[in-house]
């Protein structure tokens, strides 16, 4: 019976080769057992300052490295960009207590393929591990969630109008136009009452007070011309 299995069998992936990088002795051990736990990880090296985390990444040439950020002796990004340029198929798992969209910045553009967080499960830092080593990136989700509300934040700083639906921006159109509440849910088809919690609630969004600054805003953005 154990002839036809093993024919048919297909062989073992060979283990993700990893190499943990952290300044604080009890994080490493403690993702040694952790990662040595799971049959498909093999820990190849370990450091606990930057100059060895490079050196080791260079010779042992790890298929993944888990980078502590910003712990003492070990400078995440500093590490992160060297280890991209002298191990270059090395990819790096970023290990984190920041979750601030500065430091995700920072971390990616040194060349981490993922950031997870020193909070998260430690399920979550497997699957990204795993998922890395694969060639594809990670991010824990609430720094991920962080990452697209700063965008979304500097977005709307750069074009205010793209916090607007479509139905807010005809309102804006239609008030700049001087048409009453009556008159705009005419011609949208709404109530005069709908118009005006869909006004109230444009200026909230643009943090701006009055019809007056909203009509200058709706000229000065092209929502509506001086021309009568």
């Amino acid at each position: 019976m154990e002839g036809p299995r093993s024919r048919n069998s297909t062989p073992a992936s060979a283990p993700i080769r990893t190499l943990i990088a952290d300044s604080h002795g009890v994080v490493v051990d403690a993702m040694k057992v952790l990662l040595r736990s799971l049959g498909d990880v093999a820990v190849v090296g370990c450091a606990i300052d930057d100059v060895t985390a490079v050196d080791l990444a260079v010779k042992l040439r790890p298929d993944v490295a888990l980078i502590a950020l910003n712990v003492p002796g070990i400078d995440g990004i500093a590490v992160t960009r060297q280890i991209r340029k002298l191990s270059p198929t090395t990819r790096v798992l970023i290990l984190s207590h920041h979750a601030g969209a500065d430091y995700v910045y920072q971390a990616l553009r040194a060349g981490a393929d993922g950031y997870v967080l020193k909070s998260a499960r430690a399920a979550e830092v497997v699957e990204a591990l795993r998922r890395i080593s694969r060639g594809r990136r990670y991010m824990s989700e609430s720094v991920s969630n962080l990452v697209i509300f700063d965008i979304a934040a500097q977005r709307a700083a750069l074009d205010p109008l793209s916090q607007l639906t479509d139905r807010e921006r005809d309102v804006l159109r239609l008030t700049a136009e001087g048409k009453s509440s009556v008159a705009a849910a005419r011609l949208l088809n709404l109530s005069p009452k709908t118009v005006e919690s869909y006004r109230s609630r444009i200026m909230r969004k643009l943090e701006i007070r009055g019809i007056a600054a909203l009509v200058k805003f709706a000229i000065r953005h092209g929502i509506a011309s001086l021309d009568p």
